[in-house]
């Protein structure tokens, strides 16, 4: 299965394994820009957040994907693409250079406190016209859209 991660507005290839999402074919997610460091041109921020404490997280679609799942895709999507594109489209703006799937499991093991699961990221920008967009606020999330393999729950 091949899915996009959209990323600044960025489009960001990634394999997933066996995702659960429940209702639609395509998803988009959102995520809020939580740290920009101008000195090297790096943003960092939620890529993917699958559980909220401890709960499920639901996209506007009420779509979501669990924390094992998202870390599987993380992996591959470190070893195989990290290449951004602006607005699912045209040529390279930056990279993703550090990627941490957060499961509660690794926050444990590391002695972390988060009241959510999902997939941090921080990209470098090298493109000087998305750069000014994501420093003047246009580009405020990270935000992921694809294509996903369906799976009904039981809402029992």
């Amino acid at each position: 299965m091949f899915v996009w991660l959209q990323t600044l507005g960025s489009v960001l290839p990634l394999l997933l394994g066996d995702s659960y999402m429940s209702k639609s074919q395509n998803t988009e997610l959102r995520a809020d820009i939580l740290k920009v460091q101008s000195d090297q041109r790096l943003v960092w921020g939620w890529a993917y957040v699958c559980t909220v404490d401890g709960k499920l997280s639901l996209d506007h679609s009420g779509e979501f994907v669990t924390p094992s799942e998202v870390e599987k895709a993380a992996t591959n999507f470190m070893l195989d693409v990290r290449v951004a594109k602006a607005m699912h489209q045209g040529g390279q703006v930056g990279e993703v250079v550090h990627s941490l799937p957060l499961t509660k499991e690794l926050a444990k093991s590391l002695g972390i406190q988060s009241d959510k699961e999902g997939w941090i990221i921080c990209m470098k920008i090298h493109d000087d016209a998305v750069w000014n967009n994501v420093k003047s606020g246009k580009l405020p999330a990270f935000s992921i859209g694809g294509r996903a393999l369906k799976e009904a729950l039981d809402a029992n």
